[in-house]
């Protein structure tokens, strides 16, 4: 229900413009009389009314979101040009958008002579969106309902179609006239997304943040304490990866094994050994019953973690095979190597295609599998469209030395990737192809150092160096954190633990893993060696 007792505009024309510190009184009224009606405390909202002399609405507005609503779309074209629009060539736009309404529920009504009537004597005489009207038109050889629907990618007349009509027409119509739907909301989001951009340390999610004070990450909630040394390996290690559901920790070593830990006890639950070769790369399957396994052989292994089982080899690839990657169905897998090849598996083996690109180095498939980024030998960041089972060309981005580890943001929309000679780590917005920003402070320039990110919204940026130490920035500030000791050797990679975000875990050439959180009150914590006492 809206509040038109009085008209916002004649209340605010009569009296001079009253400031509350920056913000026009007249409007912080309106905003709270919006937010009382969406929490449905519509008594308070009535009081507040009348007490101010101020409505949230003129009544034009009110008949003509009713109309809207409720479907009279006569009204409704009969009101809009008592609206104030932001630009007078603006009527037809909104116009338009209320007749395709119209025309898509009369299809749903199944009433298909009216909807084309519509749309020969009152949608297409517009002139306008002819690519919109040829895709309407096609809609009337709809047998059903239910096809008009999924064919117009719209919810219907029940549905949220119709408040969604409003959000769009709300583009053509003065905010100032009608304000946008949770105008409150909107302007807190924003105030809390400002916080957060800056603060260095962010490590919440959204839902902890306060109305009552200003946010801001303690520093001593980010974890930089070593409170685990996992030791096993014989040898240096190179990856490491926590399984999605956060029980266990693969990692794989020049030692040609992979190790399985248990994250809640930190022990050795499985030793997955038999390789010719020394592994580099390992990728859990979306159900984390399977795991893949590449390295400096030409094969790509599945295997069961739990068992130890050897499943599958995967043999078509005639040099070192560099990175793999699971289709989201977790039915089919990805390998790219050395040879220019990137190959589509069946679990079975089965080859189901091949592409030439480039000499793979590594390869990230988005979690929606759509999208597949590889970067080469060639110093290239190569994007590939992914429709199962083709691949094709989007976009290249030339890079300035050479690349030794990808990582995408959890949208997918900015690639991570650390250049050798630059001693640098460069983020990359995937979708205009532009330098993002650069971290710099760590040491590489002889082996492969990966990357990765941290936090709820990816807002950290972690590597490995050669100095054995392990780097931390703020993604969007570019300021390096931390530089947090404890390895003897080479740090190679780094994994995040997404499930609490107060922990992650880094692999060196020491041959030990690293369990980084916040530092335990325990009588266990770590020792300045970094070794966990009994």
């Amino acid at each position: 229900m809206q509040i038109t007792k009085h008209t916002a505009s004649n209340s605010q024309s009569s009296q001079p413009e009253s400031r509350l510190g920056n913000v026009n009184k007249d409007e912080l009224v309106r905003l709270v009389l919006q937010t009382l009606q969406d929490l449905d405390y519509h008594g308070p909202a009535m009081m507040l009314e009348k007490e101010s002399g101020v409505t949230l609405e003129s009544d034009n507005v009110t008949s003509f979101r009713q109309a809207i609503l409720t479907g009279d779309w006569t009204a409704a074209e009969a009101l809009l040009p008592t609206m104030a629009l932001s630009k007078t060539e603006d009527l037809s736009q909104a116009i338009f958008l209320i007749r395709e309404q119209r025309f898509l529920e009369l299809l749903e009504d199944r009433k298909t002579l009216n909807a084309l009537y519509s749309l020969r004597t009152e949608l297409t005489p517009l002139g306008l969106n002819v690519d919109r009207i040829h895709e309407l038109s096609s809609l009337i050889l709809c047998s059903t309902a239910e096809d008009v629907k999924a064919q117009a990618r719209w919810d219907g007349a029940g549905g949220k179609s119709r408040e969604l009509l409003l959000v769009e027409l709300q583009r053509y119509i003065l905010p100032s006239s009608m304000i946008p739907k949770e105008r409150m909301l909107t302007l807190i989001d924003q105030a809390f997304q400002w916080q957060r951009r800056g603060c260095l340390y962010h490590n919440v999610a959204e839902s902890d943040y306060s109305l009552f004070e200003d946010h801001a990450c303690d520093k001593d909630r980010f974890p930089k304490s070593t409170i685990r040394v996992l030791e096993g390996h014989a040898d240096q290690v190179w990856h490491i990866a926590f399984s999605h559901n956060g029980k266990y920790l693969a990692s794989v070593s020049k030692d040609k094994t992979c190790t399985i830990w248990d994250i809640s006890t930190f022990e050795v639950i499985q030793v997955l050994s038999g390789q010719p070769d020394s592994s580099s790369y390992c990728e859990w399957s979306p159900d984390d019953k399977r795991l893949l396994i590449c390295g400096c052989d030409h094969a790509m292994r599945l295997w069961d973690p739990m068992t130890g089982d050897l499943i599958q080899n995967f043999l078509e690839h005639e040099e070192q095979v560099t990175s793999c990657a699971w289709l989201p169905d977790g039915k089919h897998v990805l390998s790219a190597g050395c040879d220019k090849k990137i190959c589509l598996w069946n679990l079975d083996g089965t080859l189901v295609n091949t592409w030439i690109v480039e000499r793979v180095l590594d390869m990230k498939l988005s979690a929606d599998g759509r999208r597949l980024v590889i970067a080469s030998y060639e110093n290239n960041i190569s994007v590939y469209n992914f429709d199962y089972p083709n691949l094709s060309p989007f976009s290249k981005i030339k890079e300035s030395g050479g690349i030794t580890s990808l990582t995408l943001t959890k949208d997918s929309r900015f690639a991570l990737v650390n250049i050798k000679e630059l001693q640098e780590i460069h983020l990359w917005n995937l979708e205009d192809q532009t330098l993002k920003h650069k971290y710099a402070g760590h040491k590489q320039g002889e082996y492969v150092i990966r990357s990765t990110f941290g936090g709820p919204d990816d807002s950290f940026v972690l590597s490995g160096s050669e100095d054995n130490c392990v780097y931390v920035w703020s993604r969007e500030h570019q300021e390096l954190l931390e530089v947090l000791c404890g390895h003897t050797d080479t740090v190679n990679c780094v994994s995040w633990y997404s499930h609490t975000h107060t922990m992650f875990a880094t692999g060196s050439d020491d041959g030990t893993i690293r369990i980084w959180g916040i530092k335990p009150q325990l009588s266990n914590c770590p020792d300045d060696k970094g070794k966990v006492r009994a």
